[in-house]
């Protein structure tokens, strides 16, 4: 699910240790968990992990009815709906 990095941080001041991973989802991010400066934003990270690695976004896809025209969808059903899942458990408004 996520991606270790394979070279481990140096503990930081207050023998806390960083972890840092990248998710699946977007190889170019890399997210660095400390005690004093992670936000809660981060998790729409887990959460786009966990919707994507459990199915919920494709079976709502397959259960619903799209009727766009073809040929002017820009974005599929699917990603709309995992962009309001996340905006909506994140508390953010569209």
């Amino acid at each position: 699910m996520f991606r270790q990095e394979s070279e481990p941080r140096e503990p930081s001041a207050m023998d806390e240790s960083l972890s840092t991973w990248t998710p699946s989802c977007n190889g170019a991010v890399r997210v660095e968990l400390s005690g004093q400066r992670t936000t809660s934003d981060s998790g729409a990270l887990l959460l786009r992990e966990a919707l994507d690695n459990s199915g919920v976004i494709e079976a709502l896809e397959d259960n619903l009815v799209d009727r766009r025209h073809p040929l002017r969808i820009l974005h599929s059903l699917a990603s709309q709906l995992r962009t309001l899942v996340l905006q909506r458990a994140m508390g953010w408004i569209d």
